[in-house]
């Protein structure tokens, strides 16, 4: 299998990366999951937007375009044959010898891009349903950036993991001692309650690709939509819940805890079916350039 390795083409398991880069040492890195489906990439422009934003804000080399990006994946797409997975970008501030905390000019970056086979997700999901389990969100204060310090993520999915859960709903606490929800190992949540949806507003999470799209087929299609604080105990009154994500998709929520939901609300159905759309205009809009 081959890979991007700054800019080069190569044998991705040959070893090119030096254990004093600082991704290891001190996760100082940033990454992006993009869907590959039919061997087209989903909402490349969006991740690179996001990643680039994100360099800018840490000042982490990152002199790659968003065509750079695009060739080197639709070429990586080709040569490892990988038509229905995932492109998986890495960005870190490069090698560092003596490990020093003192961020310097002198840290060229490192930026790698693979392909990733698909990870197994039951096609019953999107039927039935999934649930949640209820877990702390024990992240750092700058959730807005897709970091690669995920720890904290690890800990909250292996919680759903153990309890047969697909991924955990975490919250924090406000100062009248309120849990109040913000998203998942992996995902972003959306509750339904007099047709009316509501999630959690970008205060210290992450600002979703699919989380956007969803939002933006929500006011294409009249469907309100509150971005607000919201509070744990409002899912005992919602009447749908739904997750979306890179790999998700839109995937309704059937459980959290001992409340069930479900599985066949009129909003849930209908935005998993825009999104269904939304992904097809993509994946032709991407195929008439790819023939100019």
């Amino acid at each position: 299998m081959y890979c991007y390795l700054d800019g080069e083409l190569t044998d991705k398991d040959q070893k090119n990366l030096r254990i004093e880069n600082r991704g290891f040492t001190f996760a100082d890195g940033l990454f992006e999951v993009i869907r590959i489906v039919e061997g087209i990439s989903l909402f490349l422009e969006d991740h690179h937007k996001r990643m680039k934003e994100s360099a800018d804000f840490f000042k982490i080399p990152f002199p790659y375009t968003a065509d750079d990006c695009y060739q080197q994946s639709v070429d990586l797409i080709e040569k490892n044959q990988l038509y229905d997975g995932e492109l998986y970008w890495e960005l870190t501030r490069g090698d560092d010898e003596y490990r020093e905390h003192r961020f310097r000019k002198e840290h060229k970056g490192t930026f790698a891009i693979l392909t990733i086979p698909l990870r197994h997700i039951n096609p019953e999901n999107w039927k039935k349903g999934v649930s949640l389990t209820v877990y702390p969100d024990f992240r750092h204060q700058l959730c807005e950036h897709k970091t690669i310090n995920l720890l904290a993520n690890c800990l909250a999915k292996n919680f759903a993991y153990d309890q047969k859960g697909y991924d955990s709903m975490m919250f924090r606490v406000d100062e009248k001692k309120r849990k109040y929800i913000t998203e998942g190992g992996s995902s972003t949540y959306f509750l339904v309650k007099d047709g009316i949806i509501a999630t959690p507003e970008i205060d210290n999470i992450l600002p979703g690709i699919t989380r956007k799209k969803v939002l933006g087929l929500c006011k294409e299609a009249q469907i309100p939509v509150v971005q607000r604080r919201v509070f744990l105990d409002e899912i005992q009154h919602a009447e749908e819940i739904f997750l979306a994500s890179t790999v998700s998709k839109v995937m309704p929520v059937n459980k959290i805890g001992e409340k069930s939901f479900p599985v066949d609300g009129q909003i849930t159905r209908r935005l998993m079916g825009l999104f269904a759309q939304l992904v097809e205009k993509e994946i032709e809009a991407k195929r008439n350039v790819s023939h100019v």
